[in-house]
């Protein structure tokens, strides 16, 4: 059995990765949090490139089990964001309740 899939979905991940690029940066800059920009930009940066050479190299088909290396990847990278935003944000409100006292 061939466990093969269109090397067109590694543009589907580029893209969304793309999308999740503009947002977030959108998202920082009229929004305060702790995480800055260019933190955010270098956190994204190696990912980036990594799917970016992968499909470069990719012919008509890659595999499944690369996709699905990509897709654990991704899941694990927004994870990781949502816990630096959530730690901003805690610190953010301890040092404001620290200021009230």
């Amino acid at each position: 059995m061939d466990y093969r899939v269109p090397a067109w979905l590694l543009d589907l991940v580029l893209l969304f990765f793309i999308l999740e690029w503009c947002y977030l940066n959108f998202h920082l800059k009229y929004f305060q949090h702790r995480l800055r920009l260019l933190d955010l930009n270098f956190t994204l940066a190696p990912g980036f490139f990594l799917i970016l050479g992968f499909r470069l190299s990719a012919n008509e088909t890659i595999s499944l089990i690369s996709m699905a290396c990509l897709f654990f990847a991704g899941v694990l990278h927004a994870f990781d964001l949502y816990l630096r935003c959530k730690k901003a944000n805690s610190h953010q409100h301890v040092s404001r309740s620290e200021g009230s006292i």
